[in-house]
């Protein structure tokens, strides 16, 4: 048979014409009811399969107007059609003069029977010279057809409308999904920076114990030998070293246990490196040997220190659990590395270009094939209950993603295990040069109320001042400093956060309260909660980290001095 197929959509049309021609049918096909009329009157047809909704003319009206023209009466016309169909919509193409209603999906064989049936009844019709009677009024069609149109739309837009609903719930629960990801893995961060803490904790003992033996054994050479002046110089200035270390380990620890926003900067990957190692180096047993290639002229990174210490504190962690209690070597290795085409390709993560590859190796058992596809699983570990709760390498994996780098894996049974970190590599950086010595900065006898419940703080900050050519009051009682500052003038107040009786905030708010344009500068050991913006907020003219130097000292009273000569009549503190 000739048959037309008509449908708006290409997808429908392709499996008819496979389908019918699969029996034997040539078959042609148009688009809308428009272009079926302009086929129909260029070819005989002995079948014509019609959609109803369509663009320009939908199957109702090709019917239609196929069954007013004698000349195409009696072509066998089939709706086959999936749109809102309810059976008025069968009753109305019916009384349009079509020969069967078919409703999608239909098995192919049950489909390819009705078409044939309709073929043999509608030759029966004729060689019975019996006319099918299509509707002839005009007005009672436009009735029946606008009737069936509007429900089909309406049934139409109810549907787009549940659709719509379905997408914004659905685009609603990812976002909230997505939310919730991100929440799960700011604790998975920080539970698995407790762990590595709890891991260092042998090591940050151990170093605190050298410092603190070497600040006792200076102190005592010193008093010895206070009777030669050089020797004592000597012993001084290395307990200002020990000191300084400690200070940076004290530093390292906040800032490593603090949960926070990432702070992504140009850094040295290298002097990071070094650093963690340098606290893990005491915690590792004498059985594991740490070997170090770090090359010096590597470009600087896009990353966050604190977290960098964090990914080598995991892994090489794992890497001394891997080997275990046998004698094992653990090799650090920094360098330059050069990612082509093919090598990012193999690696989707990665893009051509230069990256800074850290490498951490170790000898012992290796990772089972079976896997080493799931060692960045979240809580995936084959440690023993006591030994980690398997967030190290997930950890690592989504830290790695977030500096737009990658980690590899390579591990054979027996061999031990190679852990790959590429970071790109910044092509202009931040450059690390240590500052030169900076001449202590003096004062010229402005008078400076120091307040510290601390007595060998209080002695100290006087003393700082006195050389610093300041005229220092101290008191270690908020509230008798206050009664001081009532009853003297003071150039400016320097005042710690935690005392007892008032705090530092509320010391300084009562000394705004007399004086307002009073320059105060705050001090504090720590505060998790209190920043320089969110000091400057409150009203005070410098935050003060302690310990700090006597060189320190001077910079912040200079800053604060020169910047009150520059606006005398400075805005009034915020009362938060």
């Amino acid at each position: 048979m000739k048959i037309l197929s008509v449908d708006d959509k290409s997808e429908n049309l392709y499996m008819l014409e496979a389908l019918l021609r699969g029996y034997g049918h040539e078959v042609h096909s148009a688009s809308d009811g428009q272009q079926a009329l302009q086929l129909t009157g260029l070819s005989e047809y002995d079948l014509i399969i019609s959609d109803i909704l369509m663009p320009r003319m939908d199957g109702f009206q090709l019917c239609r107007e196929l069954k007013k023209d004698a000349r195409w009466r009696d072509i066998p016309f089939v709706f086959y059609t999936a749109t809102y169909t309810d059976p008025r919509d069968a009753a109305f193409a019916l009384n349009l003069g079509a020969d069967r209603f078919l409703v999608k999906p239909l098995e192919p064989e049950a489909f390819i029977k009705a078409l044939q049936e309709v073929v043999e009844q509608k030759k029966q019709v004729m060689a019975a010279d019996r006319e099918s009677a299509p509707i002839e009024d005009e007005s009672i069609y436009l009735k029946q057809y606008n009737a069936r149109l509007i429900a089909k739309l309406e049934k139409k837009m109810l549907d787009l409308e549940a659709a719509n609903r379905a997408l914004i719930d659905d685009i609603e629960e990812r976002e909230r999904a997505a939310r919730e990801r991100v929440r799960l893995e700011d604790k998975l961060r920080q539970a698995q920076k407790m762990e590595a803490i709890g891991t260092l904790a042998g090591g940050i003992a151990h170093d605190f114990n050298n410092i603190l033996a070497g600040i006792i054994g200076f102190a005592e050479l010193g008093l010895t030998d206070v009777s030669d002046p050089l020797s004592a110089d000597q012993h001084f200035r290395e307990i200002l070293k020990a000191s300084g270390r400690a200070k940076d380990l004290v530093r390292q620890i906040l800032a490593f246990s603090r949960q926070r926003e990432q702070d992504r900067k140009p850094i040295e990957l290298g002097e990071a490196v070094k650093e963690a190692l340098k606290l893990l180096r005491a915690t590792l047993p004498v059985s594991i040997e740490i070997v170090t290639r770090i090359e010096e002229s590597t470009p600087t990174v896009l990353a966050d220190s604190t977290q960098v210490h964090q990914i080598v504190t995991n892994l090489v962690t794992n890497a001394w659990h891997a080997i275990g209690n046998k004698s094992g070597v653990i090799t650090v290795q920094l360098g330059n590395f050069l990612v082509d085409e093919d090598f990012a390709h193999a690696n989707p993560d990665l893009r051509p270009g230069r990256y800074v590859r850290l490498s951490i190796s170790d000898n012992g058992s290796g990772i089972p094939p079976e896997m080493l596809g799931r060692i960045f699983e979240p809580f995936f570990t084959t440690k023993g209950p006591d030994e980690g709760t398997g967030l190290g390498l997930s950890v690592v994996h989504g830290l790695m993603k977030s500096f737009d780098g990658s980690i590899t894996v390579y591990s054979a049974a027996g061999e031990g295990t190679t852990l790959n970190l590429y970071f790109p590599a910044l092509e202009f950086g931040a450059t690390v040069s240590k500052p030169d010595e900076a001449p202590e900065l003096h004062g010229h006898g402005e008078r400076v109320l120091f307040v510290d419940d601390e007595p060998v703080l209080t002695m100290l900050g006087g003393r700082f001042l006195t050389r610093l050519g300041y005229v220092p009051v101290t008191q270690t009682d908020p509230r008798a400093a206050l009664a001081l500052f009532k009853d003297q003038d003071f150039d400016l107040v320097i005042t710690d956060l935690t005392m007892p009786h008032f705090s530092g905030i509320e010391f300084a708010r009562c000394i705004w309260e007399l004086r307002p344009d009073t320059r105060v500068i705050l001090t504090t050991g720590y505060s998790a909660t209190l920043d320089t913006r969110r000091a400057a907020e409150l009203g005070f003219s410098e935050l003060l980290l302690k310990p700090y130097t006597v060189h320190g000292l001077g910079d912040a009273l200079q800053r604060v001095l020169n910047s009150a000569a520059r606006a005398p009549n400075r805005r009034q503190p915020a009362r938060v």
